[in-house]
C-alpha cells in the first residue's frame, strides 16, 4: 500500500470527477449499449499473463476510461431494460465509495461500532415499511440468492428438525418439501440442492395466465406431499415475479401456513417498494404474518449492486441458527443490547461490507416519501404505457401489469395463424438487432411456452415518449424481418 500525498489524491480525484461527470451525469450522452463481438471483446481484454510493471494509478484509471467505459452497458440509461436494476443514484454511489475507503467489516461491533448500528436502522427501516410487525430486523446480504437461501436454512432448521444443525441431514427421519410457484426465481431449487432437500422436493404450484400462483393448485400439492409422508417445512410466496412482475395472493396463501405450522418465505426482492404505493397494502395483506422476507434495495432503491435485506419478526431467530463460537473474532461486550450486538452471529458471512451505508445516504438524503413518490411515479407511468400499448395495431400486452415490468409481443393480424416458432424466431431476432444498432436492452422471457420481449419500467428516467421511439425502431426490425423470412 503506498502512502499518497493530499496533492497526488486531488488529481486522482480530479481525473475521476471527469470521468463521473462525462459518463453519469447525462444519462443519454451514449447509447445504452454499444455492441462488440465476442471476438472483438476477447481481442481487447484477455490477458492471460498478468502486466510485469505496473503504468501508475493514473493510467490504470485512463485504461477504464478509454477500453472499460465504452464497451459497457449503461444501466443508468433510460432504454436499458433489460435487468431489475437502473444504475445508481448519486448518494448511493458517494455511500459505496466511503464505505470502501473506510473498508471495515460489519461482522463485529468493535470493527464498525457506527456502522453496526447504521445497519441495524436501515433493516428496522424496510421492515417497517414493508408491513413486517414492530421489533422486525435482520440483516444486509450480498443479493436475493443467498438471502432466500438463509431464509430457507431457518424454516429448514426451525420447522423441519430443531437439531439439524448438529445431526446434519443423514440424522433427519423426516423428508422435508419446500412448496413455490412455477415461476418463483431459480434460487429456492439452488437452496434446496444445497440444503440438502433436493429439488425433487421443490414442488412448484401452478400459475395463471401472469404467473401468479393459484391457491386451489397449492392445496392439492399440499394434499401430494402428505400423500408422498413429506414435510411441507417452507412456503415462497413471489411479490414481485421475476418474468412478470406479478404477486402471489399473499392474503390467500398465509392463514394457509399458518394452519399448517409451514414457514412463510416472502420474496419481494423486486416487488418490496411496491408496499409503498397507493395499492401497497392490498398487495402485501398477510405480510405481517412472515416468518421471513427479503428485500433487494439495489432495484427500485438504486442502491449498487448487491444489496438485499433478510428480515424476520425476531431477529434472534437469526443468530439461533448461525451464530458461531468464533472466541478470536466475537469477544464478549461488558453491555450487549440488540444495537450493538455483532452482525457476524447472525449470518454466514465472516467479511462484512458496510453496503447499509449507500442505502442509509439515500434515506437521508431523500427521505421515505422520495421512494412513495417514485412508486406512484412509476405505475402512473405503466398506465399511460398499457394505453400506448392498447392504441399500438401491432404492439400487445401480455397481461395487465401490476408493477413496473411487462412482457408484450408484436401481433399484428398477419401473425395470428402463424407458429410459435415463427413468432419465436421473429422476438428473438428483433432483440439481437437491437443490440447490434446499440438502440436498447430489453430482455426475452418464455410465457406460457412462447417468447415475448420483457422490459423493466423502475429507472425514474424513462418516458413514455421512449417507449414510443423504441416501439417504432422495433416495428421497423419486425417488418424487415418478416420481408425477408416470409412464411
Amino acid at each position: 500500500m503506498q502512502h499518497h500525498q493530499p496533492e497526488r489524491i486531488a488529481e486522482v480525484v480530479n481525473q475521476v470527477r471527469d470521468i463521473l461527470t462525462d459518463y453519469y451525469a447525462e444519462p443519454t450522452n451514449r447509447p445504452p449499449i454499444q455492441f462488440h463481438s465476442k471476438a472483438d471483446m476477447i481481442a481487447a481484454f484477455d490477458e492471460p499473463i498478468p502486466p510485469a510493471e505496473g503504468i501508475g494509478l493514473t493510467g490504470a484509471i485512463d485504461l477504464v476510461r478509454d477500453k472499460v467505459l465504452p464497451t459497457a452497458v449503461k444501466t443508468w440509461h433510460p432504454l436499458f431494460l433489460n435487468q431489475m436494476f437502473p444504475g445508481a443514484s448519486m448518494p448511493s454511489l458517494m455511500g459505496e465509495m466511503l464505505a470502501s475507503m473506510m473498508n471495515p467489516t460489519l461482522a463485529t461491533w468493535e470493527m464498525s461500532p457506527s456502522g453496526t448500528i447504521i445497519e441495524r436502522n436501515v433493516i428496522r427501516w424496510m421492515a417497517r415499511l414493508l408491513g413486517l410487525p414492530e421489533g422486525s430486523g435482520g440483516i444486509l446480504l450480498p443479493g436475493g440468492s443467498i438471502s432466500n437461501l438463509l431464509a430457507l436454512t431457518v424454516a429448514r432448521n426451525t420447522r423441519l428438525d430443531k437439531d439439524i444443525a448438529l445431526k446434519g441431514m443423514a440424522g433427519v427421519s423426516k423428508r422435508g418439501a419446500i412448496l413455490c410457484s412455477d415461476a418463483s426465481h431459480y434460487s429456492v431449487a439452488n437452496s434446496a440442492n444445497l440444503l440438502g432437500i433436493g429439488k425433487e422436493q421443490v414442488i412448484k404450484v401452478a400459475t395463471n395466465h401472469r404467473n401468479e400462483m393459484l391457491v386451489d393448485d397449492l392445496l392439492v400439492k399440499l394434499d401430494e406431499c402428505d400423500t408422498r409422508g413429506l414435510i411441507p417445512f417452507a412456503l415462497v410466496a413471489t411479490m414481485g415475479i421475476t418474468v412478470t412482475g406479478g404477486f402471489d395472493p399473499l392474503d390467500e396463501i398465509a392463514p394457509i401456513c399458518r394452519e399448517r405450522n409451514i414457514h412463510l418465505h416472502v420474496d419481494a426482492a423486486f416487488g418490496g417498494l411496491m408496499s409503498l404505493s397507493h395499492r401497497g397494502q392490498e398487495i402485501f395483506k398477510g405480510v405481517e404474518y412472515a416468518d421471513s422476507a427479503i428485500w433487494d434495495a439495489h432495484k427500485w432503491m438504486q442502491v449498487p449492486l448487491t444489496c438485499t435485506a433478510l428480515m424476520v419478526p425476531d431477529p434472534k431467530v437469526l443468530k439461533q441458527v448461525f451464530s458461531s463460537n468464533a472466541d478470536y473474532l466475537y469477544h464478549p461486550q461488558m453491555v450487549n443490547t440488540a444495537q450493538t450486538d455483532d452482525l457476524g452471529q447472525y449470518t454466514i458471512l465472516c467479511g462484512k461490507r458496510f453496503d447499509s451505508l449507500c442505502l442509509w445516504m439515500l434515506m437521508k438524503a431523500f427521505g421515505e416519501n422520495h421512494y412513495r413518490n417514485l412508486v406512484n411515479a412509476r405505475m402512473e407511468f405503466m398506465c399511460d404505457l398499457t394505453g400506448l400499448f392498447n392504441d399500438d395495431p401491432d404492439f400487445q400486452l401480455s397481461y395487465e401489469p401490476r408493477s413496473p415490468l411487462a412482457c408484450f409481443q408484436f401481433r399484428p393480424p398477419s401473425l395470428e395463424d402463424a407458429p410459435v416458432t415463427y413468432r419465436d424466431n421473429l422476438h428473438r431476432w428483433v432483440r439481437d438487432q437491437s443490440q447490434r444498432n446499440n438502440l436498447a436492452m430489453y430482455n426475452i422471457a418464455r410465457l406460457k411456452n412462447e417468447d415475448h420481449f420483457r422490459a423493466v419500467f423502475i429507472n425514474p428516467l424513462t418516458t413514455v415518449e421512449d417507449m414510443r421511439n423504441l416501439l417504432e425502431e422495433m416495428r421497423n426490425l419486425a417488418y424487415t424481418y418478416l420481408r425477408e423470412n416470409p412464411r
